[in-house]
């Protein structure tokens, strides 16, 4: 039975981190970001909640752009890095091995691992609390057509997807997990 507790408890995980990266005046840099999600689909908006502390703060507000990436499993290790390290410590890039390539349409690193890629231009910055909620339209879009099914869904027997459940753990979804179809959702848009 559900009790009230005085602590907040992170619900939310386990979840996907996206690997949030950003470029200004020569200096780029690599963070994880547990809180994320896309707002809207038309216009295509990205929403991300970081803190001010952050290297990757300044970068993105002087730049005005940040990127979205969503690396398997087999990246777990540079998610977790991203997320560890500070770039004011550390060039991630350059420490880990982290192989990128330029942005097609905006001037940020796009993860040449990930299996799914955002490029975003900041719309607006909000202070929630202890982070900042910065949102930005979706400009270019980027995935590996080969890891998923005519669909769109991904083809688990090619991609692993990391789930983070906190404390540097993360979970491996792959086609070994149990899927489940919600036949009501088919019957209300027919």
């Amino acid at each position: 039975m559900l009790q009230p507790k005085e602590q907040l408890s992170m619900y939310s995980y386990p979840g996907i981190v996206a690997s949030i990266t950003s470029r200004h005046d020569g200096k780029q840099n690599l963070m994880a970001a547990g809180w994320h999600t896309l707002i809207s689909y038309q216009p295509a908006i990205y929403g991300i909640s970081i803190r001010k502390e952050t290297y990757s703060y300044n970068l993105i507000v002087e730049s005005g752009s940040f990127g979205i990436n969503f690396l398997p499993a087999s990246r777990s290790n540079w998610i977790q890095a991203a997320g560890t390290f500070s770039g004011n410590q550390k060039n991630k890039f350059k420490e880990f091995d982290i192989s990128y390539r330029d942005g097609h349409k905006l001037d940020i690193p796009i993860l040449t691992d990930a299996y799914g890629a955002y490029e975003c231009k900041i719309l607006d910055i909000h202070s929630y609390g202890s982070h900042e909620f910065i949102t930005g339209e979706i400009v270019q879009a980027h995935r590996d057509d080969s890891l998923f099914q005519e669909d769109g869904i991904p083809d688990f027997t090619k991609l692993q997807i990391p789930l983070y459940l906190g404390r540097s753990t993360y979970l491996t979804v792959d086609d070994t997990l149990k899927s489940t179809d919600h036949l009501f959702y088919l019957e209300k848009n027919e």
